[in-house]
């Protein structure tokens, strides 16, 4: 069935809440009996023998959500359910479990059902699906019961690491427990159960789940296409396999090409992180809106009935406060999810002399019709390349008025370097990229100069950090966000290259605008630069 992918909609929902929803609990039923597999004609139950197995709302609340820990993860088109997965995420204090320095307990991310619609498999569903609980690389273990080898394959790829029957061993009393404290409703297994099965020619539990085996040769022999080893052995009827990997693995290598399709896909990830944040006034990038639209108004020489241009404007808070004080204000940014919010905000306050626009840019046409721009944060500064970043400035530029002025702001690369923790050459050591330590910042803190958390390319001046986004409705993602840094120099030259005359640049930081530091001072986050628009000569 060809569908429109990108138009899926995916969700996280609490097990809490999904008890007590009754039309979710039965979408839920509906997809699993008519869509998940079939009983082996060899099970014990001889009448239900090639029929398909059914799954009820009332066993679904009270055995796979009953659990506190686990969520349902759900991915609809035009609100139709077409796939979901329930997963537990137990946590456990004792320090054996714990990764990195700051947790306090560890975290076993263990998946206890998947189903998709047969009409809209092979899409990339299921891996999404997946991918998301498996998503946080600071848990301690990862992993499932199965008798798919392609969920496997799918495990092995969102995490890095191979499955390991030797390391599963080592883990499986554990892993037993879990499953006993946690799923024995679910899998019908306790303390006297049959104990898992792990030895050097595979790893398996007997669960009594006769499904059909019949196309599990066929899978296997195509997980074995790309040459990588199947080493959990086969699986009878009755039994699935127990496929787990773990924190303290090596993990795998990519290649310098794999990481650079990656990080080519920055400008996508960071569209995506920003859609992410959630910038109410609490939030550390959020706070100061009121402070420094009085420092923009008094700069800048505004008033009232003066236009002012907002690039990169985000959720318009600066926007709106000018447009408060009777500014006619334009804002641009290019993630609807926050010109939405905005457009809702203004609305809300009645302000007519403010409007946002989704758009890019770095490609815009813009009339001469600003008497000042405003840039600020990290905008000059969200794509690795100087060029990509030079077209926002060159829009600014087209879009003043001959005398018009701009304020702009970029990240501190000099204080960024003197603070480093981790250093280096992305075209020498590109798996460095995958291995540094995972944060929230970007959801919770803001705090984008922790040097614990980012990592420093010294030839690009390119940053990067693993951001972890778990909060709302949306899948949980990590990401790769990558920003460029600028020094006072740097950003000096572009302006004067996109058409700007500089005529000031200091180190400054968020709600400190009106003092300047020095180039290394622990508050001097940014650059602040005032330009005005170059005369023709």
């Amino acid at each position: 069935m060809v569908m429109g992918i990108e138009n899926i909609q995916y969700k996280q929902l609490p097990a809490a809440f999904v008890r007590v929803n009754k039309e979710i609990l039965k979408e839920c039923e509906d997809l699993y009996s008519n869509h998940y597999g079939h009983w082996s004609r060899n099970a014990p139950h001889a009448a239900k023998a090639g029929q398909r197995i059914k799954l009820s709302a009332d066993k679904i609340r009270d055995c796979w959500l009953e659990n506190n820990n686990a969520n349902l993860y759900t991915a609809r088109l035009k609100g139709k359910l077409i796939g979901y997965a329930i997963a537990i995420r137990p946590k456990y204090h004792d320090k054996t479990y714990r990764v990195g320095k700051d947790k306090k307990y560890g975290v076993f991310s263990w998946v206890t059902q998947l189903v998709v619609h047969e009409d809209y498999r092979k899409q990339g569903i299921a891996k999404q699906l997946l991918f998301s609980i498996w998503a946080l690389s600071n848990d301690f273990a990862w992993g499932l019961l199965t008798a798919n080898p392609y969920a496997i394959r799918a495990l092995e790829k969102a995490t890095r690491r191979r499955c390991s029957p030797e390391r599963i061993a080592r883990n499986q009393r554990k892993l037993f427990n879990i499953a006993c404290e946690n799923l024995g409703d679910c899998y019908g297994i306790d303390k006297e159960s049959p104990p898992i099965v792990v030895d050097k020619t595979g790893s398996k539990i007997d669960t009594r789940f006769f499904v059909d085996h019949s196309q599990i040769p066929e899978m296997v022999r195509r997980a074995l296409s790309n040459g990588t080893p199947w080493v959990l052995g086969d699986l009878e009827e009755g039994w699935e396999w127990f496929a787990f990997t773990f924190n303290d693995q090596e993990q795998l290598k990519l290649t310098s090409d794999e990481i650079e399709g990656m990080i080519r896909m920055s400008e996508q990830v960071v569209k995506r992180a920003y859609s992410r944040m959630l910038l109410d006034k609490k939030h550390k990038w959020a706070k100061h809106a009121d402070k420094e639209t009085d420092f923009i108004v008094e700069h800048c020489r505004l008033t009232p009935g003066d236009t002012v241009l907002d690039m990169g404007c985000g959720s318009g808070r600066h926007a709106l406060a000018l447009a408060e004080k009777g500014l006619r204000v334009t804002g641009i940014d290019y993630i609807p999810e926050f010109t939405e919010r905005a457009n809702q905000e203004a609305r809300k306050k009645g302000l007519e002399t403010v409007e946002f626009r989704t758009a890019d840019g770095r490609e815009m046409e813009l009339d001469q019709d600003y008497d000042a721009a405003i840039c600020l944060y990290d905008v000059v500064g969200s794509f690795m390349d100087d060029e990509e970043n030079k077209k926002i400035l060159i829009s600014i530029a087209r879009g003043l008025k001959p005398d018009g002025v701009a304020m702009i702001t970029v990240m501190n690369y000099e204080l960024t370097i003197h603070n480093a923790q981790h250093v280096f050459s992305f075209d020498s050591e590109p798996n460095r990229v995958l291995e540094l330590e995972p944060s929230g910042i970007m959801e919770e803190t803001g705090d984008i100069f922790d040097p614990r958390h980012y990592l420093v390319d010294e030839n690009t001046h390119c940053v990067y950090r693993n951001e972890q986004f778990t909060s709302g409705e949306s899948l949980p993602k990590q990401l790769i966000v990558v920003d460029k840094r600028y020094t006072r120099q740097e950003i000096t030259t572009l302006c004067e290259e996109a058409g700007l005359e500089v005529q000031c640049a200091k180190y400054t930081g968020a709600g400190k605008w009106r003092d300047s530091f020095g180039a290394t001072e622990a508050a001097a986050k940014e650059i602040m630069v005032f330009c005005k628009k170059r005369r023709a000569v």
